[in-house]
């Protein structure tokens, strides 16, 4: 914190000294160049605070990133990010999207398109499942038990869903379901690869937050990475990055 410790300002900006801030061009002459703010940020030392808060950054990136990696979750979040993807290409309204037009349908993109969909889906448990984070685990629990509502409808074109909870798809079946049928169950905003795709973007922001929360855990005060400012409630807080 910046303390003032009954420093002299008089000395610096000529106060009692019969001399006013402007009275000498000199004086006028360090102010525009930055003389006076260089000597100010010296006396408080906030170059050095600031080099620190930047240390302290760097390693607490590290460690959020270090921590994510060994612990899988950083698995989930790409999976998740795939699995968002994927469900919105499906849903996609545009002129370009799969469902644009009946007479546009393409049921061998479609198809690939689903595809792709289940894969990243099954993925996505599969790195969910390494985690054993319990919270990653409960975004994840909400996913699956979507899908094991919507089995019946999904089997209508062709998706099968395991004990397991993961899918499979059966290409003949899903191509001769038909536009209608395909597009209600997979390309529309209620669709069910609309409701997987948030499910995948919970299970990602998840994955993230209990990457961050464990590997800065006991840190004070964090940001992005983790703490940046020292830790707070402590004899002499050390709010590095504000001054």
């Amino acid at each position: 914190m910046i303390r003032f410790n009954g420093f002299n300002y008089g000395g610096i900006f000529g106060y009692g000294s019969g001399n006013s801030l402007y009275g000498n061009l000199s004086q006028l002459s360090n102010i525009r160049s930055g003389g006076y703010a260089k000597a100010l940020r010296s006396y408080y030392g906030k170059n050095s605070q600031t080099t620190s808060a930047q240390k302290n950054a760097i390693v607490n990136k590290s460690n959020y990133g270090t921590y994510a990696r060994q612990s899988g979750l950083s698995d989930v979040s790409k999976e998740s990010a795939d699995l968002s993807a994927a469900a919105k290409k499906l849903t996609d309204s545009g002129r370009e999207g799969l469902f644009s037009a009946q007479e546009k349908y393409d049921a061998d993109a479609a198809y690939k398109a689903a595809s792709d969909f289940v894969d990243d889906y099954n993925e996505t448990l599969d790195a969910v499942n390494k985690t054993g984070n319990t919270a990653v685990g409960s975004a994840a629990g909400s996913m699956t038990r979507m899908t094991g509502v919507m089995k019946k409808s999904l089997s209508g074109i062709g998706i099968s869903v395991s004990g397991n909870g993961k899918m499979a798809i059966n290409e003949e079946v899903f191509k001769n379901a038909g536009f209608d049928k395909v597009k209600s169950m997979l390309g529309t905003n209620g669709s069910f690869a609309r409701i997987i795709g948030s499910s995948a973007q919970r299970i990602g922001a998840a994955a993230e937050q209990q990457s961050r929360q464990t590997a800065m855990s006991g840190s004070g005060i964090y940001g992005r990475y983790g703490s940046f400012f020292g830790n707070f409630g402590s004899s002499v807080s050390r709010f590095d990055g504000w001054f």
